[in-house]
């Protein structure tokens, strides 16, 4: 008579591969999710910029003034994507708007990782001169006044 079925020393076996097979490739997995929204959030942050310069060029707030606009300015001219344009898309928050003290000239915008080191390791900054720059110290903040980046900052290349 033969048995069917697997014995206990069989089955702790195929446990254990399993473990080890996923204790490999969860890391892996996860510095690629990583990497992917990083680089998805400096092609954000290079559609933003284009959105500004067709805002300001083409003045699409139609009030007369040559400037740059705020994100939500940017959505409802249908320049963004609405997704984008909610300040949240693949695991970084954005926020862009112009200089408080120089509409017609400066803007700034930065992407920062929604959870720091788990949806991104580095933050991202853009402004009207179109270089993306960013940093792994620290989230950064929104600057509305001289739109310049930090000098710790580094630039992508």
């Amino acid at each position: 008579m033969k048995r069917q079925g697997f014995t206990l020393i069989e089955m702790l076996m195929v446990v254990t591969i399993i473990a080890l097979v996923a204790a490999l490739a969860i890391p892996n997995m996860m510095a690629s999710r990583k990497m992917a929204n990083e680089t998805s959030a400096m092609a954000s942050l290079k559609a933003i910029q284009n959105a500004e310069v067709m805002f300001r060029e083409s003045d699409r707030d139609k009030d007369g003034n040559i400037d740059y606009g705020m994100l939500s300015e940017l959505v409802n001219c249908q320049l963004l994507d609405p997704v984008l344009g909610t300040g949240t898309k693949s695991g970084f928050f954005f926020q862009a708007t112009y200089s408080f003290s120089s509409s017609e000239y400066l803007w700034f915008g930065v992407g920062n990782p929604v959870v720091q080191n788990q949806t991104g390791d580095r933050s991202f900054a853009i402004n009207n001169l179109g270089q993306v720059y960013y940093t792994t110290f620290l989230r950064l903040p929104l600057d509305t006044n001289s739109c310049l980046m930090d000098a710790s900052m580094i630039p992508v290349k």
